[in-house]
């Protein structure tokens, strides 16, 4: 009866993750099909805004809300200039140079950020795997944008910044979570991104609500993709082992990348296929450390995800509350 019991909740930690990272890939391509009037600037803030504002929902009425805790400024800042500068890049670099090759060149960057902010932060030199991993990653970048018929320099480096904000995000929320539930950890960290790009939002209030398809589209990459997402994540967090989450993670950009091909009609060559395949087994190399004990990730790890998620541990001990 145990097993049963331990399984099902394996399961639906699995489900959960597989669920939010699938929300994820739908980001860039929902961005793309809202209207000409909906710019990345304003669907980056306002989803941000609306996301932020699910979030404190949500963690209000679970009375988890962020203001029941102190909030270390350090991390708050940390973490919402993280959030913000993935979130706006992230958009801008999807419209320039596409979904594809934006998501593949984020995935690429996070984990050799997260290997640095581990370095700098806790000590923590990288291990031959997540260096072997991150090689992997990079070389698979290097070979999408060879490949790629529409690429743009300025659109795969806002790309890459965008991976760099990722393990921002995840350290701050790391800290948070030494004293408080991971939901009002997510809901710092959005929310400190929600005031950095609130002046944006109010300049962008025209193109966000000037039309019924793009009020619809910002309420689904807010609501749907961000405050969902999220809530999903935090489950998942409480049932699976790190490295797990972000295996199941790695549907992020896989669905990413078949949506801006099938959905949006990107031109896809050999070489294309070629890289998403191999930053994907970069992602899952770098990420899955064997050298780590099972149920015990390294101790100071930023637990960085391949999507704009933070995944981070509480207390250390590879558990989740």
């Amino acid at each position: 009866m145990l097993r049963r019991l331990g399984a099902g909740k394996l399961d639906d930690g699995v489900a959960a993750v597989a669920l939010a990272a699938v929300l994820a890939g739908t980001i860039g391509t929902a961005a793309q099909l809202g209207p000409d009037e909906l710019s990345p600037m304003a669907a980056a803030s306002w989803r941000s805004l609306l996301g932020a504002v699910g979030l404190l929902a949500v963690s209000t009425l679970r009375r988890q809300a962020p203001w029941r805790y102190r909030l270390p400024v350090r991390w708050v800042v940390l973490g919402g200039l993280g959030s913000a500068v993935t979130q706006l890049a992230f958009f801008v670099a999807a419209d320039r140079t596409g979904v594809a090759v934006a998501t593949l060149a984020a995935i690429g960057a996070a984990p050799l950020a997260a290997g640095l902010l581990d370095w700098m932060a806790a000590g923590q030199r990288p291990s031959r795997y997540w260096l072997g991993g991150v090689a992997v990653a990079l070389a698979g970048v290097i070979l999408l944008a060879g490949g790629a018929m529409r690429m743009v320099g300025s659109g795969v480096a806002l790309a890459v910044l965008a991976g760099c904000g990722i393990p921002c995000q995840g350290f701050a929320a790391q800290k948070l979570m030494m004293d408080r539930p991971p939901l009002t950890a997510m809901a710092t960290v959005v929310g400190g991104g929600t005031m950095v790009l609130f002046p944006a939002a109010l300049m962008e209030t025209g193109s966000a609500l000037g039309s019924t398809a793009a009020m619809a589209t910002v309420v689904y990459l807010g609501l749907i993709t961000l405050t969902l997402g999220h809530t999903l994540f935090g489950l998942g967090l409480k049932r699976l082992r790190l490295g797990t989450v972000v295996v199941v993670g790695l549907l992020e950009p896989a669905v990413a990348a078949t949506l801006a091909m099938v959905v949006l009609t990107e031109p896809v060559t050999t070489a294309q296929l070629g890289g998403i395949c191999l930053v994907l087994a970069g992602v899952a190399i770098a990420a899955v450390d064997p050298t780590a004990r099972p149920g015990k990730p390294r101790q100071g790890h930023t637990g960085s995800p391949p999507s704009p998620f933070p995944l981070s541990q509480e207390r250390g001990n590879g558990n989740f509350s």
